[in-house]
């Protein structure tokens, strides 16, 4: 394989000719860049159980140290290539963008992997990898050309890791469950799929209502039960239920990815209601929140639109801007945990006060 490619493509190859030069690891979700480290590994070992790459940290590493590394065979004896690893390398990209350039050409005993974050597709730098080497993208997958998830790539990855890895089948309605609870983070979606193995019966099979009972255990409950109560005015509860999960060792960002999930589907609810407004239709909330994917489930239904009645149009339709707002706080400005906390309790103040009577 040659060129850029996504890690989902990267994982299903076999590597029948090991590459050399530089190969670029780069993207957000650092779980996919060590699944990428693990074929890779794998690849080079050849057989060999002992076999393990040479890993250096890219802020404490010079240009003398890889280049030595690769230049020579390995103390222990060994004929095969060598493959090195610069973790956390922006800097040290940053610090040696001639040689590595120079590097995708080949000439070195083995592979320089190197594990960046930002990864510009206008340098020289990345079009000489592209062209003569591999680099691999650790994000998650989006449709086409747009900035959209793809959720059934991501399905299907799910399915396939959870009887691969973890020996039992998960239904798609499942897999869809995991995305939307931990917010497509992939390492926490893994934890998930092992701790599932566990609820399995004896033929490899688990159902939707386990899936939803297990993942994210107490956590989960208790994020929805602050949700509740935000929707519902009682301000007091819904920051007591947040303390409590803070104070459990839950990170602002993940805690936002739940309220994400369930908040986003009254945002859109709101959204198709303006949309058959604004198309002389006669609003049917009932319908715009099956369309918004509320489940006829446990009463469900019922209580989407109750609360929706409850929130008020003017404030409904500020959801969405408000998710977008305090994503890009905790991303940016607000990303260290004792000011992500912050976000989280004025989205839950937001959402309990001034209500519709």
């Amino acid at each position: 394989m040659q060129g850029t490619v996504h890690v989902f493509d990267f994982l299903l190859q076999q590597l029948e000719d090991l590459p050399s030069g530089i190969c670029p690891v780069f993207g957000t979700d650092r779980f996919l860049k060590r699944l990428a480290i693990q074929k890779m590994t794998t690849a080079f070992a050849r057989g060999d159980a002992e076999f393990s790459p040479q890993v250096f940290e890219g802020s404490e590493t010079s240009w003398a140290d890889i280049n030595d590394e690769l230049a020579t065979r390995s103390l222990f004896g060994g004929s095969g290539p060598k493959l090195v690893v610069v973790d956390e390398a922006d800097t040290f990209v940053t610090a040696n963008r001639d040689r590595l350039e120079d590097l995708t050409t080949g000439g070195c005993n083995g592979l320089l992997m190197i594990m960046v974050g930002k990864w510009a597709s206008n340098t020289r730098l990345y079009k000489s990898a592209d062209k003569n080497g591999m680099q691999i993208k650790c994000t998650e997958p989006l449709q086409g050309r747009s900035k959209r998830r793809d959720d059934k790539t991501v399905r299907t990855w799910l399915v396939g890791r959870a009887e691969s890895e973890y020996g039992y089948q998960l239904p798609a309605a499942g897999s869809q469950t995991i995305i939307d609870l931990t917010d497509c983070n992939f390492g926490q979606m893994d934890q998930e799929l092992q701790k599932l193995a566990l609820y399995a019966d004896k033929s490899g099979k688990i159902t939707d209502a386990v899936i939803k009972q297990a993942v994210g255990g107490w956590r989960t409950r208790t994020m929805w039960e602050a949700l509740d109560a935000a929707i519902d005015g009682d301000s007091g509860t819904a920051l007591t239920l947040l303390d409590q999960l803070i104070r459990g060792g839950e990170y602002p960002l993940a805690l936002f990815g739940q309220l994400a999930w369930s908040l986003r589907r009254y945002g859109q609810a709101t959204e198709i209601v303006y949309q058959q407004m604004r198309s002389a239709q006669k609003p049917h909330l009932g319908k715009a929140i099956q369309e918004a994917g509320f489940k006829n489930w446990n009463g469900e239904l019922e209580n989407a639109e109750r609360r929706l009645k409850r929130l008020g149009s003017q404030r409904a339709g500020q959801i969405l801007d408000w998710l977008r707002e305090a994503d890009l706080q905790l991303k940016r400005s607000h990303s260290k945990e004792d000011r992500g906390r912050l976000v989280l309790e004025k989205l839950i103040v937001r959402m309990s006060s001034q209500l519709a009577p």
